[in-house]
């Protein structure tokens, strides 16, 4: 999902969207299809939702990444539900949801291929949670019971990523169409998550604690994350925390 506007990035996303706002010499988006390519070892495909500066970004990938299908959410600037669900809209039989935002260490892939569950939701413990974040209560069971930015009581954070799997893609479907027709265009795509859990169904868990991955989210964490790169394989993404 790449159809922000960036607001925390400000000014570096007045005249560009988060997608092109470069760290450590790549664009955000090249970080992304990186990954991607990574995960799909010569298979499948890359679905990238625009927003904020669609041209700007498909006239980027149309060079720089022509394996990528672009598509593009007309009203980007309600949920990101909307942006979930045109990058569905061609119909893939399992898929991998990404931020733009986050940059992925290659060393997650094998944690993720090989975890088991229809449906699994990326998480890690490594970091202290404060408001903006994703946060995640588990069920005894191990699954996701609770998942919400406003939680008080959880036991680790949502990475942002989640793997759908062809035996779970018709629950994902059923709950993102619930979640649409219950809270409408403004709601998030965690709360899919959450719609399956209370439909009685299981997000399992990958837990990617102790790799190091960055969100650029603010300014702030643009400085960090180019500290972390400087001098590092960044195409390869084998940094350490």
């Amino acid at each position: 999902m790449a159809a922000g506007r960036g607001l925390r990035l400000r000014p570096l996303t007045i005249d560009v969207p988060k997608a092109l706002v470069v760290c450590r010499g790549f664009p955000l988006i090249e970080y992304a299809c990186e990954f991607a390519r990574h995960v799909l070892d010569g298979t499948g495909n890359i679905a990238v939702v625009t927003g904020y500066g669609a041209d700007m970004v498909k006239e980027y990938l149309e060079v720089e990444a022509t394996d990528a299908i672009v598509l593009h959410n007309e009203k980007f600037e309600k949920g990101n539900i909307l942006s979930l669900q045109k990058g569905l809209s061609f119909r893939p039989k399992s898929f991998l949801l990404m931020n733009v935002d986050h940059i992925y260490p290659f060393a997650f892939a094998k944690r993720l291929l090989e975890a088991s569950g229809a449906v699994v939701a990326a998480i890690d413990t490594d970091r202290s949670l404060g408001a903006d974040d994703m946060k995640v209560k588990l069920g005894g069971n191990g699954k996701v019971q609770k998942i919400s930015k406003a939680l008080d009581d959880y036991d680790c954070g949502y990475i942002g990523m989640t793997l759908v799997r062809e035996e779970g893609l018709q629950l994902y479907m059923q709950a993102l169409d619930h979640v649409l027709a219950v809270k409408g265009e403004m709601a998030c795509a965690e709360e899919v998550l959450q719609a399956i859990a209370d439909m009685g169904g299981e997000v399992s868990v990958c837990d990617l604690s102790g790799l190091c991955w960055l969100e650029v989210d603010t300014i702030e964490d643009l400085i960090r994350a180019e500290e972390v790169l400087v001098e590092k394989d960044v195409l390869n993404l084998r940094f350490e925390p």
